[in-house]
């Protein structure tokens, strides 16, 4: 392992236990810190796997991916001493997402297990406003994919362009879930939004103006749809693989998906993490937002999520959870964006990356 670069800002890692997703919770695993005094293990939560940060209070989410999830707000006002300052029930199983509402009037949660999705209302400090869900919003369906889609999976949600609905990835029906947004954060079931073909498994998503850019994880597939706001709909208009790069250490299958805005060294890119490949695939953006494969880079064991720290002009970094291999890898995001077209297909390239210990991590946030 390498010294880690030292964040601008404190991040905060999200975990899963030791022995991995879908082991037992409650076995030491928390919420980790890296700031300018290193990197460490700060709290002890149960499977604490997404991670999201208020956007202007020092106040940090995290939620328990556990049968019966919970919510947790913590207080990281003093970095040095993280405390909880309120756990609230979601009322789902294995939560595995959160998304902010508008005006930072509740959160949403995503129940990869039961289905649903929770709106947790806040009061003007953050902190949740109730002792439960104010709505638990189910679903019904399944999808031909026995082990996977035996019934509805929320995987994700996002703010659809516009921002008048919210959209709901769900991997079990794939589908696009639609609700309208009402004052308050509170949501009205609303239909559906698109219909994915079956098997394909939605799970992650962007929001490029009128363009919707969604993983596909079962079928391991890159989707774009086109949004028309008048009947608030979504429309496949392009899809391709993810990668090239077959099995490495496991069957392929989507994870995460990333936005990087137009760089010095580049145009806007979409970067798309593929698990078993274990790769981040780099997509070039036309002007009007088509995505074109470029190639596929080395990612670790079981890249789950990653972000960028830190500006441009400043070195920002690419930072990847390799999720199997209790590790962050950390790379000069200047040497991502210019990554050369693949010589061959299948081609896996490697790039120069410093790396640290975190435990099994899922999720990372800066606060």
């Amino acid at each position: 392992m390498t010294p880690p670069h030292e964040p601008a800002t404190a991040l905060w890692w999200g975990t899963y236990p030791t022995a991995g997703l879908g082991t037992p919770t409650g076995q030491g695993e928390g919420l980790w810190r890296h700031d300018a005094s290193g990197v460490a293990q700060v709290l002890e939560l149960p499977a604490p796997s997404f991670v999201l940060a208020h956007p202007s209070l020092p106040v940090l989410y995290a939620v328990s991916e556990t049968a019966r999830s919970a919510l947790h707000a913590i207080d990281v006002s003093d970095p040095a001493a993280p405390r909880v300052a309120a756990t609230v029930p979601t009322g789902g199983a294995f939560a595995c997402h959160l998304l902010m509402a508008q005006g930072e009037v509740a959160i949403y949660v995503s129940h990869y297990g039961t289905g649903d999705l929770a709106v947790v209302p806040l009061e003007t400090d953050g902190l949740p406003a109730s002792h439960e869900p104010m709505q638990l919003l189910p679903h019904e369906g399944s999808g031909p994919n026995a082990a996977r889609q035996e019934g509805p999976h929320a995987h994700s949600a996002a703010y659809a362009p516009g921002g008048r609905h919210v959209l709901v990835a769900d991997l079990g029906t794939d589908q696009l879930r639609r609700y309208a947004g009402v004052p308050g954060g509170i949501l009205e079931e609303d239909g559906i939004a698109a219909t994915l073909p079956p098997g394909s498994g939605p799970r992650h998503m962007v929001i490029d103006g009128e363009l919707i850019h969604l993983v596909c994880e079962l079928d391991v597939t890159l989707r774009t749809l086109r949004w028309d706001p008048v009947s608030a709909t979504a429309e496949v208009v392009g899809e391709t693989p993810i990668t090239t790069v077959g099995p490495r250490s496991a069957e392929v299958d989507g994870s995460h998906i990333l936005r990087v805005d137009a760089t010095p060294y580049s145009e806007p890119v979409l970067l798309v993490g593929a698990r078993g490949a274990d790769v981040i695939a780099v997509f070039d953006l036309s002007p009007e937002g088509w995505p074109r494969y470029r190639a596929s880079f080395d990612a670790g064991h079981w890249p789950r999520y990653f972000m960028v720290d830190g500006s441009a002009a400043d070195g920002a970094r690419l930072l990847v959870t390799e999720e199997r291999g209790h590790a962050v890898r950390s790379y000069a995001l200047s040497d991502v964006v210019t990554l050369l077209p693949e010589h061959e297909a299948g081609a896996v390239a490697a790039l120069p990356h410093e790396s640290y210990e975190v435990t099994s991590p899922a999720c990372v946030a800066r606060a």
